[in-house]
């Protein structure tokens, strides 16, 4: 058995899937990840691990990575630093364990 990951979400670009607050669990197991999972990644640029969604894979490899918020302003995702490598990503969503 894989030892799981909780991560308390920080702000509101997941909203409304996780709210800020929210604890989730992830799996450090991302063989065959698809678009539409939610991922644990690390930040391109700085210090910093996100919780994101797969919009989708490029043909390079690279992962394009978005909030869930509508407004686009609400997340720091891919449409700011680009697509990450898939060697950035450190797990997928497997459940919320507590709401804030």
């Amino acid at each position: 058995m894989t030892d799981l990951v909780e991560v308390m979400v920080k702000g509101d670009s997941m909203w409304p899937s996780f709210r800020d607050g929210d604890c989730v669990l992830f799996s450090p197991t991302i063989d065959g990840v698809e678009a539409g999972e939610v991922v644990l990644l690390r930040h391109p640029f700085k210090d910093l691990v996100m919780v994101k969604r797969i919009k989708h894979f490029n043909l390079d490899g690279s992962v394009f990575v978005v909030g869930d918020n509508p407004d686009p302003l609400a997340s720091e995702d891919s449409h700011n630093f680009g697509a990450v490598r898939m060697d950035a990503l450190m797990g997928r969503f497997v459940e919320s364990v507590r709401r804030a």
